[in-house]
């Protein structure tokens, strides 16, 4: 165990880290996107927050810097700023970040991929290029390996993705990111708007007569016109709704019923939202789900505290499906947890200690077959922020201990619509 005084030798070391890269980051130039809702000042501030966590992270584990390459982890260390995410069905980059204890930082890859990011997303960040050809990392000697040992001087390096004899971090990396900073708030806000307008958007203009992929097709349409790029396309219709819980767009079209459930990506920030369409009066037995689904999605909002453990909001929930009329249905699905630069960056299980943070964010998904109450929430201190809550889409309130949560509820459209 380390020592009062090294302790404090190492937290003092960290402050002279966290001083110099604050002035080497005022002294250079960030480019903040022109629809990123921050200013300069404020993302500056926002990524100092992050190195410093990454040294307190080093010094913690004995590391002498830690390799960056995971898509969720390279957005989040640049306040959003980098994109090293080429195939889209991966989240491992293309390209890597290399943190040293030392204050000082590389980006590392092959010569292409680094020409675009120095230029463009890395520019004013202070990063150091170390490139090499395209297929030097792919034979032997490993050129990547052998930059990453020469500047690391031998010493112990971590990687968030498995690679040589690096240690795997990835696990260890992940909290560094729960905890969202003003800055990321405000970001995730703007996301979180435009993630639910999109959502409303296809819910408005879908028809009886499409079919699941169409829709899928549209869905992806509003969000990326919006500057917003999906990473889960659910899409069900009638029968699907009810027998099945992730929608998988087929070619069966729509009559009556239909759910639109995303996830959208943008600054690194990811928020989960689904909204149902129904063409006609909804059926007695789909109101009853539908209510006890919101009830069980408004008492996850209330019960999400800082300090309460995902094992304890397990626990509640199985009293909260059996009081609703739906005892073992929590099992038939999971109910989702904490989100930010992952889909789910935990799932909430039973016995799980995994603990809810203040400025953390939340997806919780209570399903009952056939319907869902879900939204993405922001835990602030005692109280709650809907982040994909819109004026322009019906909401009923639940009241719990005297406090109002707006559920969405099922969007009813004309029934002549649904006999086309």
């Amino acid at each position: 165990m380390m020592s009062h005084r090294t302790r404090s030798g190492a937290l003092i070391a960290v402050g002279m880290v966290a001083l110099f890269l604050a002035s080497q980051l005022r002294a250079d130039t960030i480019s903040v996107p022109a629809d990123m809702p921050v200013s300069q000042e404020e993302l500056q501030l926002e990524i100092n927050i992050k190195l410093q966590r990454v040294q307190q992270f080093l010094a913690q584990q004995g590391l002498a810097g830690v390799l960056i390459t995971r898509v969720e982890n390279v957005s989040w260390i640049t306040g959003g700023l980098a994109d090293n995410h080429i195939v889209i069905t991966s989240e491992v980059g293309a390209a890597s970040l290399l943190i040293m204890r030392d204050g000082s930082r590389y980006m590392v890859g092959e010569e292409g991929e680094l020409a675009r990011m120095s230029r463009e997303d890395l520019r004013g960040l202070g990063y150091e290029v170390r490139s090499y050809k395209w297929y030097q990392d792919k034979t032997t000697p490993d050129r990547k390996l052998e930059i990453i040992h020469q500047l690391a001087h031998s010493q112990p390096i971590g990687t968030d993705v498995s690679y040589a004899d690096l240690k795997q971090v990835a696990d260890l990396v992940a909290p560094l990111r729960y905890q969202l900073t003003e800055s990321e708030i405000k970001k995730y806000r703007w996301v979180g708007h435009v993630a639910s307008e999109a959502v409303i958007a296809v819910c408005r203009k879908i028809q009886p007569g499409m079919s699941e992929r169409q829709i899928e097709a549209l869905a992806s349409q509003e969000l990326m016109q919006r500057g917003l790029r999906p990473t889960v396309l659910l899409m069900g219709v009638d029968h699907r709704v009810m027998d099945f819980y992730h929608h998988t767009p087929s070619d069966l079209r729509l009559r009556r019923y239909a759910i639109v459930n995303v996830c959208a990506r943008r600054w690194g920030l990811v928020v989960s939202v689904a909204r149902f369409v129904h063409f006609g009066a909804l059926e007695p037995e789909l109101i009853r789900k539908q209510k006890a689904a919101m009830n069980i999605s408004a008492l996850f909002e209330a019960n999400s505290k800082p300090g309460v453990t995902a094992g304890q909001m397990m626990e509640r929930a199985e009293k909260w499906y059996a009081d609703a009329g739906f005892p073992g249905d929590w099992q038939e699905h999971h109910q989702g947890g904490a989100i930010g630069y992952a889909e789910r960056e935990w799932l909430a299980v039973p016995g799980s200690s995994e603990m809810i943070h203040d400025h953390q964010a939340f997806a919780w998904n209570p399903i009952i077959h056939g319907t869902l109450s879900f939204d993405t929430i922001l835990v602030e201190g005692d109280h709650l922020e809907n982040l994909t809550r819109t004026t322009d889409w019906p909401t009923k309130p639940v009241e719990i201990d005297g406090v109002q949560y707006w559920m969405p509820e099922i969007l009813i459209r004309s029934g002549e619509e649904g006999t086309r």
